[in-house]
Formats: structure tokens, C-alpha cells, sequence
């Protein structure tokens, strides 16, 4: 085939191979770049000198509101070790909740808000580490909730045996004490798509919600755990994550193509 000798001049060669190279690095940005993290906070994040400790009113991290912490009853929240719990593959230093008893009303929430509802096309994602179930066939619980506005979406709980509800269905998970990886990402402005691992290290869990928001906030929450095996009952967190596409790599790779596009016509009508 015939290159035009528009396209074969030495200035359009050395044009060409500069778009080339070009193309290639933002294409590698894109690669490199594709997700930016829009939140994101870890237990290691309080507790040390001249962090804050985890209390009502606490913040940390970036991307989120201030942790509005409440507990009745021999109950409440610390920075703490899963591997204390059994709980293995947590950081040393992971969000802790405690309900010590079976009396009626002891239970504790940490609910945070996200500075922005989570955006279409947008993931949170958090870690979740438990041991032994909620409290021997009692009615103890233990989990997370996901809101919209004032309405809860998700119900992640583990009760009186080793079933982990998904907003009262069995997810089929097995027993086991690796941590479960939740993620939840808003795929259009009506659905929130549901992905999780086994605490077994053997399984997937993956569901469609119907929402009618992006997700505002969050809550933890633990109730009446058995007063034996305290350590091994709590449930552990971390790893609160954000996570949203990076648009601007893909719009410039876009702008740089139709740029050069034009050029190459403007040569081409000379």
C-alpha cells in the first residue's frame, strides 16, 4: 500500500511518532490512574501520638464525617487486635465493638456519613473480621448497615450461628476467620451491586439491591454477645474505602486524539 505523501513527508513522520509516544504514556496513566480513592480511613489511624482516639466525635482518615459513637449497657467501641479474636489477615490495629452480656438494651453503633453520597459508577468497600457467632443461639447480633438518607439498604448480620445474613438471606458462607471483603458499587441510579468473599476463603457472594440514592452512610453495630469468649464474639473492621473511576486521563487521551485528528486533516486540505 501507497503512503500518501502528505503522511510520508519528514515532518508528518516525526508528528506521527510523537503522537505515538504520546498515545502510549497517557494510555499507561489511564492503566496506572483508572481508579482514584475518594475516601478512606483504618483503624491505625487512631490511638497513636497525636492521633485521635476512637470515640462519639472522632475523624480520621479522609472523605468521611466525624464517627457518632453510642453504647448502652456494658458496651462501646476501642481500637483493638483481631488476631486477639482468632481473626487472622486484620490489621493489629482494626475497629473493635464490644456488648458484653445478654441483658436487655446493651448493644453500641458507629455510624459515619460520607462527605459526598457515593457517586454513580463509584465503590466502599470495608473489611470485616468475626470469630464466634453473635451469642449461642441468643438474640445477639453483629454486622453493618449501608443508608440512604435515613433508610437502610443493606444489613449485613451475623446472629446465633454461623450464617451471614445479606438483608435476611443466607450468603451460604461457611465458617471460617479470614476477613470478609464487602464491596458495594453503585452501577446505575437504582442499583447497588454486591460482591463478597467467604470467611472460609472458599466462596463468593453476589447480589443486586434496588436503591434510590447513592449510599450516605454507614453504621456497625454489635448487641447482647455472648459474655463468654468476649474476644472471640466481637466483630472487627477496617479498611473504609471510597474508590470512583479517574475520569480526566481518559478525557485527555480523548482531547489528544481529536486534536491530533484535526491536524492531520488541516495537512491534508493544504
Amino acid at each position: 500500500m501507497q503512503i500518501p505523501q502528505h503522511l510520508n513527508s519528514p515532518l508528518m513522520k516525526k508528528l506521527l511518532l510523537a503522537a505515538a509516544v504520546m498515545v502510549a504514556a497517557l494510555s499507561s496513566s489511564v492503566s496506572a490512574q483508572g481508579i482514584i480513592t475518594n475516601a478512606f480511613d483504618v483503624g491505625a489511624n487512631y490511638g497513636g501520638s497525636g492521633e485521635p482516639g476512637w470515640t462519639n466525635g472522632s475523624s480520621a482518615g479522609s472523605g468521611f464525617g466525624a464517627w457518632t459513637i453510642s453504647a448502652n449497657g456494658d458496651a462501646g467501641a476501642f481500637i483493638g487486635n483481631p488476631a486477639n479474636g482468632g481473626v487472622t489477615g486484620m490489621s493489629t490495629e482494626s475497629f473493635v465493638l464490644y456488648a458484653n452480656g445478654t441483658g436487655s438494651g446493651i448493644n453500641v453503633t458507629a455510624t459515619r456519613s460520607l462527605n459526598v453520597a457515593l457517586p454513580v459508577g463509584a465503590t466502599f468497600s470495608l473489611q470485616w473480621g468475626i470469630n464466634f457467632d453473635g451469642n449461642n443461639g441468643v438474640d445477639g447480633n453483629k454486622g453493618f448497615k449501608l443508608k440512604v438518607g435515613g433508610t437502610d439498604v443493606v444489613t449485613v448480620n451475623n446472629g446465633g450461628n454461623a450464617d451471614i445474613q445479606f438483608n435476611t438471606i443466607n450468603t451460604g458462607f461457611g465458617y471460617g476467620t479470614t476477613p470478609m471483603i464487602w464491596s458495594f458499587t453503585y452501577t446505575n441510579a437504582t442499583t447497588l451491586f454486591v460482591s463478597a468473599n467467604d470467611r472460609d476463603g472458599s466462596g463468593t457472594f453476589t447480589t443486586n439491591v434496588t436503591v434510590s440514592g447513592g449510599i450516605s452512610s454507614f453504621e456497625l453495630y454489635a448487641t447482647r454477645l455472648n459474655p463468654g469468649d468476649q474476644d472471640r464474639r466481637r466483630p472487627y473492621y477496617d479498611n473504609f474505602t471510597v474508590t470512583i473511576p479517574e475520569p480526566s486521563t481518559y478525557a485527555l487521551l480523548a482531547l489528544s486524539a481529536v486534536a491530533f485528528g484535526g491536524y492531520v486533516i488541516r495537512r491534508r486540505r493544504r
